[in-house]
């Protein structure tokens, strides 16, 4: 995606951006209305003899002293009045155009004038027959300037021209004080925009922080936000307090009811047994069996959500040995070949070692019963903490990759199995601060992968 169709996106959906592209749009409209409008109305309605004087002091600012003898727009003014006459003084530098100054004598008065500390400039207007003369003297920081233009009585046709007579100091001069506050307040929306994207950004870091798996409680900070915003925080914080209210309702209640089904199980099984042998009996037990595997299971599942001590030094590669050791019969029942690749002789993570073996054995549980006699099995651990299985199963739909992960989710929906050995997987991944991920293999199969981060420094 292109820089700009990215600027645009975030334009249309941030809230910050929106209120900075209207904040914009609204101030260029103000200026524009309360600037640049009127100074166009005064240019195109206003005397086209005050705009040909406009003309004149425009080449007088714009132009160095030696080259006004050359100003066009002087010479057009004076081809089209006789009488005008132009006398201008920069510092020691002089220019004349037409009859020689009428009113020198008024520049002693004026440099009195500009004098005082709160003046630069003194100008006047002197009505004389046939036209004004305009006198304005002007003191700078290293030199005197004074001018003066009169005899204009017919207007030039440049200045019939709305763009032709733009005059740039005294569009400067008209506008600069509302240019001035409005760029002060574009600047005042700049910064309250920024201090609320600010509070938006402190309260997205702070929700980032938040660990359902975590027993520590975590609400957004509700100080030193605007009005508006608070009371939005309230709410979520609200909803986030009956959120971990349901949840630990939840999980006691799971944990409470497994604990609770162990002794009936128990019971159960140990009567069953007094049964005689049959083929009910059997049915029974195996039933039996699979509900024992589930309620364990579900034991499981809570220890490891509710775990937060990690107090062992794992060896990921001795604890996949004792793994793949451990159903190695079970794979050869089923016809199933076992490999083992390590490429570190030792690596070592820090975590709980019954947890990390269960999390292993699950994962190579699951590769067994969805191979078939003939298949190999493969198990391999690397430097960077990753332990993977392979198998030449049917492999995952695309659509159940990351469901699967999720309690009593079976794929396919009607194999054996209730569905919680990935889950517990994915939960000891998540207590150890590493993760799990499926994929499918590109000759078959599916390849599961699990990433430890807490890995202890090797000896050299």
């Amino acid at each position: 995606m292109s820089l700009k169709g990215t600027s645009i996106k975030w334009l249309s959906r941030s809230l910050i951006g929106r209120m900075t592209l209207l904040s914009v749009v609204f101030l260029v409209l103000a200026l524009g209305w309360f600037t640049i409008v009127p100074y166009w109305s005064y240019v195109a309605t206003g005397d086209p003899l005050d705009l040909t004087r406009s003309s004149a002091l425009t080449e007088i600012f714009n132009e160095p002293t030696a080259s006004l003898a050359e100003s066009v727009v002087l010479k057009e003014i004076a081809d089209a009045n006789p009488e005008f006459r132009l006398y201008l003084r920069r510092g020691d530098e002089e220019f004349l155009l037409g009859d020689p100054p009428r009113h020198l004598a008024l520049a002693s008065s004026m440099r009195k004038l500009v004098s005082e500390p709160s003046r630069t400039s003194s100008s006047f207007r002197i009505q004389e027959e046939g036209a004004p003369t305009i006198v304005q003297f002007a003191h700078g920081e290293d030199r005197d300037f004074y001018y003066e233009i009169g005899g204009i009585m017919t207007p030039i046709a440049s200045v019939q021209n709305i763009f032709e007579a733009v005059d740039p100091m005294l569009f400067w001069f008209r506008t600069r004080d509302p240019l001035i506050a409005g760029g002060g307040v574009l600047l005042i929306a700049f910064v309250v925009l920024l201090l609320a994207a600010r509070s938006v950004r402190t309260l997205a870091r702070a929700a980032d922080t938040i660990d359902a798996t975590s027993g520590d409680r975590h609400l957004l900070p509700e100080a030193g936000l605007p009005a508006e915003v608070a009371t939005l925080v309230r709410a979520i914080n609200e909803m986030i307090r009956r959120v971990e209210a349901a949840h630990e309702e939840q999980e006691m209640f799971l944990a409470t009811a497994a604990h609770e089904l162990r002794t009936p199980m128990t019971v159960l099984r140990t009567r069953l047994e007094e049964l005689p042998d049959s083929e009910t009996k059997a049915v029974l037990r195996d039933d039996v069996r699979r509900m024992a595997s589930l309620v364990d299971q579900l034991l499981r599942l809570m220890q490891i959500r509710n775990s937060q001590d990690l107090p062992d030094e794992v060896n990921l590669v001795a604890t996949t040995r004792e793994v793949v050791a451990e159903r190695a019969p079970l794979a050869i029942d089923c016809g199933v070949d076992i490999e083992l690749d390590s490429v570190p002789e030792s690596l070592i993570v820090k975590g709980h070692r019954g947890l990390v073996g269960v999390a292993i054995a699950n994962l190579v549980d699951n590769a067994i019963s969805f191979s078939k006699a003939g298949d190999t099995l493969k198990v391999s651990v690397d430097s960077t903490g990753t332990v993977s299985v392979s198998d030449c199963g049917p492999g995952i739909p695309a659509n159940e990759l990351e469901r699967i992960f999720e309690p009593f989710a079976k794929s396919p929906p009607n194999r054996q199995g209730h569905g919680l050995g990935l889950a517990i997987v994915r939960a000891v991944m998540t207590a150890h601060g590493g993760e799990v991920s499926a994929r499918n293999a590109d000759g078959g199969g599916a390849d599961f992968a699990l990433r430890f981060a807490n890995l202890s420094p090797q000896p050299a």
